[in-house]
């Protein structure tokens, strides 16, 4: 049995652990519990790409417990933009994303809220970024249940009508899906959609999805049941903070930047094979790999004094400069990392074949974007950018110009104001959720399901259940992968007699 189809017997069972859960309104385990196997999905994909039974559970059980009435109804009187997330972190391109957006949207005024951190975390980390709090930032108590915070928040959004409410959220972070779940939350709700690739909770909830990738929308339409006029092409606005020193040198200097998971080599791909290749063909190359932690083996096999590993970092500055061509990594790209040296100037190729799902342009060889069919065009590719400098400036100049279009700062900024001018008068409305679940079974379902296997522990949260309802519990342990921890005999006849 393949990864994908294991992952998905077992999602299947974790449905039914979660309708005994709400059935014996054990909301707060139930809530907790839909949450850590949403987490468990994200990694180990089941092919589901939302859950409609989850959803459906996490819609009654915010229904029943919270409080939507007695809206003060406090309507900004100028633009305003509320940026929800879950938490945002010192290095990566999802956080990088909000202050990218803050800085480039100078007509609206921007809000932050967090669900899972501290006015303390979220005000450090905004500084790392450049950007100070400033009476805009709402934090709740950790300590509160899932339920209490999510009453916190409706009171908040009770009392601030925003324009609209971006949801830059992890795709385990359920309190969207609980606190959208009414439309007398009137502010409309937009997705953005970071973690295209793979499953995630708020599907339903969201009014409007932002797609960082054009070829999603038709994609999303199906698997997600968001309709295509309810979706726009939104790509990642990057800050020209970088230019390319254009200098007289020695070496021929080429980069690559990732999390080093991303390198990880498998069947097919080996990224790390090709880059001592390079410099062991080109004795005038040095070729930089930024994100590579030093501990990880891969240092040592394919050690080379042209081949330089660096550890994870945002001070990126000075191998962009002296860059001349850039590398997409491989077998998983990073297009946030590939996108701030493109746009200064850094002449880019691809990876080869990738899986639509690793794709974040289309094909516009005309343009200057295109994707190597398979590693030998690839090479060819890769050898002529370093040897042939016409060849290099030419293509260069065309993916510049194609990039300025959709991915400055300007570009960017138009397309954010037709999707204002379109929603303006729009507000918040609940999509219906279908009673069946959509797997999706292919090449992008399979690539994905072997990214990352995270281990889950089969009993969490279930111990409130009743007696009989644990014997399912028990039933449901059996013959599961391998990444779902289950108890031994004598502790499993201690949880099913125990309360």
């Amino acid at each position: 049995m393949s990864r994908l189809l294991e992952n998905k017997k077992y999602f299947l069972k974790t449905l039914k652990i979660a309708k005994l859960l709400f059935k014996e309104k054990k909301y707060d385990d139930c809530l907790m519990y839909i949450e850590k196997i949403s987490y468990s999905a994200w990694y180990n994909f089941p092919g589901y790409y939302t859950s409609n039974c989850f959803e459906s559970i996490i819609r009654k059980i915010a229904l029943k417990s919270l409080d939507f009435d007695n809206e003060e109804n406090n309507m900004h009187t100028q633009d305003t933009t509320l940026h929800l997330f879950s938490e945002i972190c010192n290095i990566g391109g999802h956080s990088r994303l909000i202050f990218s957006w803050i800085e480039n949207d100078t007509t609206s005024k921007h809000y932050l809220m967090s669900t899972w951190q501290n006015f303390q975390e979220v005000s450090e980390i905004a500084e790392s970024y450049l950007y100070k709090i400033n009476n805009n930032l709402f934090v709740y108590d950790q300590n509160l249940s899932i339920i209490e915070k999510a009453q916190k928040i409706v009171d908040t959004l009770k009392k601030n009508q925003f324009s609209r409410i971006i949801l830059h959220i992890h795709p385990h972070d359920l309190i969207p899906s609980m606190i959208f779940s009414s439309k007398k939350i009137k502010s409309p709700v937009f997705f953005l959609n970071h973690a295209e690739h793979t499953y995630w909770l708020g599907a339903p909830v969201a009014d409007f999805l932002l797609q960082i990738r054009e070829s999603n929308i038709l994609k999303d339409s199906k698997n997600r049941n968001i309709p295509v006029q309810d979706q726009f092409f939104l790509p990642i606005p990057v800050r020209q903070s970088y230019s390319v020193k254009k200098l007289e040198k020695q070496t021929f200097n080429i980069i690559s930047i990732g999390r080093e998971s991303k390198y990880e080599p498998n069947q097919e791909y080996n990224f790390y094979e090709e880059a001592l290749r390079i410099v062991k063909k080109f004795e005038y190359v040095v070729f930089t790999i930024v994100g590579i932690e030093s501990n990880n083996p891969n240092r040592k096999t394919y050690q080379h004094e042209s081949l330089i590993f660096i550890h994870p970092t945002r001070d990126i500055n000075l191998y962009i400069e002296n860059a001349d061509l850039y590398l997409e990594g491989f077998p998983i790209p990073s297009f946030t990392s590939l996108l701030e040296p493109a746009m200064a100037g850094v002449p880019f190729v691809l990876h080869y074949n990738p899986a639509s799902v690793y794709k974040v342009f289309e094909d516009h060889e005309e343009k200057g974007i295109f994707y190597p069919k398979d590693l030998k065009n690839w090479q060819i590719e890769v050898d002529r950018m370093i040897t042939d400098e016409n060849y290099r400036n030419f293509i260069n100049n065309l993916q510049l110009t194609y990039l300025q279009e959709n991915y400055s700062s300007q570009g960017w900024n138009l397309k954010l104001k037709r999707i204002k001018d379109f929603s303006r008068d729009k507000q918040h409305k609940i999509r219906s959720v279908s009673n069946e679940e959509k797997f999706v079974k292919g090449i992008d379902e399979e690539l994905v399901s072997v990214i990352e296997s995270k281990p889950t522990d089969h009993y969490s949260y279930t111990t409130s259940l009743g007696f009989f309802s644990k014997l399912k519990v028990i039933k449901l342990s059996i013959n599961n992968p391998l990444w779902v921890k289950v108890l031994p005999c004598k502790q499993t006849i201690k949880y099913l007699f125990n309360n």
